[in-house]
């Protein structure tokens, strides 16, 4: 089957863009929270779990959401509720100044987005060489922890990848990085 019908190619674009969106998202959405923490500050309360641990909640019910039924036995002081509530005013009111929570959103959308497309690339049959390494281009975009993670098996898989372009030298422009 030529490569102009092979169904990983429009997918893999299509995961392209939606990756790069989704970047921009998470960008944006960390921008908002850096200039929220300039403002309030860390805006929660530290839970100790009796196994050591421990959670970090804004209110009442985030702890009871957190640890459960266990959350009336926890060691959090009345007085670190009450500031909660003040740091939650704080929070919304921000959140509303800068729109954190709508960046957080659009950011989660566009993740979900890039997690259904790759879903539906990676069980999607290549039926030609650059489908394959489209798919193959998509898993060190996904997986590796950076362009230069020097583990196994990300060294070995660019070599692969290398490897395959110089023997299929019509792999479209856009997959040759």
């Amino acid at each position: 089957m030529p490569q102009s019908q092979d169904a990983t190619l429009p997918l893999w674009r299509d995961l392209e863009v939606a990756r790069s969106c989704a970047r921009k998202l998470t960008h944006r959405q960390q921008a908002i929270e850096s200039v929220m923490l300039e403002r309030i500050g860390v805006a929660g309360i530290r839970v100790l779990l009796p196994d050591g641990g421990h959670v970090s909640a804004l209110t009442r019910e985030d702890v009871r959401e957190l640890v459960g039924d266990e959350a009336d036995g926890m060691d959090v002081a009345e007085g670190a509720y009450a500031g909660s509530e003040v740091r939650c005013a704080r929070v919304a009111a921000a959140d509303a100044d800068l729109g954190y929570s709508a960046a957080l959103e659009a950011e989660g959308r566009a993740l979900a987005r890039v997690r259904a497309l790759a879903d539906r690339l990676w069980a999607t049959p290549a039926t030609s060489l650059t489908g394959v390494l489209a798919k193959l281009d998509a898993l060190l975009e996904e997986g590796a922890p950076s362009v230069l993670a020097g583990d196994l098996p990300w060294p070995q898989l660019r070599a692969i990848r290398a490897d395959l372009e110089k023997l299929h030298v019509a792999a479209p422009p856009s997959l040759r990085r």
